[in-house]
């Protein structure tokens, strides 16, 4: 009865990891692929930034139309006469209508509406990092929160084995065949698992909140941990990904046009130093039976404080030129570091996920095995076997982290190179 009991336990151990991997997906979520949509839709940073282009291209069409054109209307006489009625009694009275126009330097409008567009991509460039980034995050976390999950059904199958492993320690105990020692081993141990599980559970849980806090749900909505995806294998050597991240990253695409920007602006400064034009256009009438006159008047604003106006924004203009250089020179310095340091993380979780699965994870699996048929024959004690439980659950945590690391580094190097890696 007690070698059916630990054979039970074993098959327990050794099968539950892998009918956690096929367990039939649950609630509303149906992919991981639906969960990005979902974070695509919902979520207010998102929203945010598109309203920020939105609010950007509205600026478009102003920046290049011309100022507004001024009508005026006018009237001189006498003091003792009420404007706007001039009589003949007065014969300097007169009515005045006029309308005059700014034209800003040929030019300057284009620059002006240039600028406007160029800050619209920039911003349509952000959302797209933004997304790409919130989306890097949303499936890092969901597979942290795989993790924990996944963790707790194993930490909780080994409880189950370690509770029957203590039944047979107290069941040898009673008849002399084994020391308290063993069953107090067997409680301590399961102990330590009962911790084990409150802080997996504590961490499960606010990654489910954080992660629904991306998706605006409420805090406590459910969330699968199985749901299915696909995982493309990790592309080509650190140079390459580095490569294709200086080509798609919309951070860099972003920081590019903001250069482009600054130029326009910088040429914009310069021409600040051409004077604008003016045309005003009048009519004038005196009373009696003077006709109507007109005059056309030409205006030039002339700049003459160009020292204390017009150079400042040129030197402004030029710094910030400058500024937008060094921003796209640190964006592409940390985007290699970043792309060089996953592409490593992902490495050696992959090696090591072999490791585990290949060698590892079965010679300890088989060292338990061996100490069960030990202990049942009497030749090692219960602490060794105890020893071996442990090293099982370890190694399977550990394979589970190592899954978990590995389609996390993936995860974040698609914001970066742009190309969906995980689906």
């Amino acid at each position: 009865m007690k070698r059916f009991v630990i054979s039970c336990a074993l098959v327990l151990l050794m099968t539950g990891a892998a009918q956690a991997q096929v367990r039939e997906p649950a609630g509303p979520d149906s992919t991981l692929a639906a969960l990005v949509a979902e974070l695509g839709t919902n979520n207010p940073e998102i929203a945010a930034a598109r309203r920020e282009v939105d609010m950007r291209s509205a600026r478009i069409a102003p920046a290049g139309t011309p100022p507004d054109p001024t009508l005026s209307i006018g009237y001189m006489s006498g003091f003792a006469r009420p404007p706007f009625f001039p009589s003949s009694a007065t014969p300097n009275a007169f009515r005045q209508v006029g309308v005059s126009q700014e034209i800003p330097y040929p030019g300057k409008l284009s620059l002006r509406s240039r600028i406007a567009a160029i800050d619209a991509d920039a911003a349509r460039w952000s959302v797209e990092d933004t997304r790409l980034q919130l989306a890097a995050e949303l499936k890092a976390m969901y597979f942290e929160y795989q993790f924990a999950s996944r963790s707790l059904d194993i930490v909780r199958r080994n409880r189950e084995v370690l509770d029957q492993f203590r039944q047979i320690a107290e069941s040898r105990f009673s008849v002399g065949q084994a020391i308290q020692q063993d069953v107090l081993k067997a409680q301590l141990e399961i102990s330590g698992l009962i911790e084990r599980t409150t802080v997996l559970e504590r961490q499960r849980d606010a990654l489910r909140a954080r992660i629904n806090g991306l998706l605006y749900r409420e805090p406590d909505a459910p969330l699968n941990p199985e749901l299915p995806f696909a995982t493309l294998p990790l592309p080509m050597d650190a140079a390459a990904l580095r490569a294709q991240a200086l080509e798609r990253y919309p951070a860099l695409k972003r920081d590019e046009q903001q250069i482009t920007k600054a130029q326009q602006q910088l040429s914009l400064a310069r021409k600040e130093y051409l004077p604008d034009f003016g045309i005003n256009v009048t009519a004038q009438q005196a009373p009696g039976d003077m006709p109507w006159m007109y005059g056309v008047d030409f205006m030039v604003k002339v700049p003459i404080f160009w020292q204390r106006r017009q150079r400042p924004m040129v030197a402004e203009a030029a710094a910030g030129l400058e500024a937008g250089r060094r921003v796209r020179d640190t964006t592409v310095a940390r985007a290699g570091a970043m792309v060089g340091e996953l592409h490593v993380n992902a490495t050696s979780a992959r090696r090591l996920m072999d490791l585990y699965s290949g060698s590892v994870l079965p010679q300890a699996r088989l060292t338990l095995e061996s100490s069960r048929a030990a202990y049942e024959v009497g030749t090692i004690d219960f602490l060794t076997l105890l020893t071996s439980v442990t090293a099982v659950l370890d190694n399977e945590i550990a394979l589970q982290e190592q899954i978990a690391q590995y389609r996390q580094a993936l995860a974040r190097l698609e914001a970066l190179v742009g190309t969906e890696l995980i689906r």
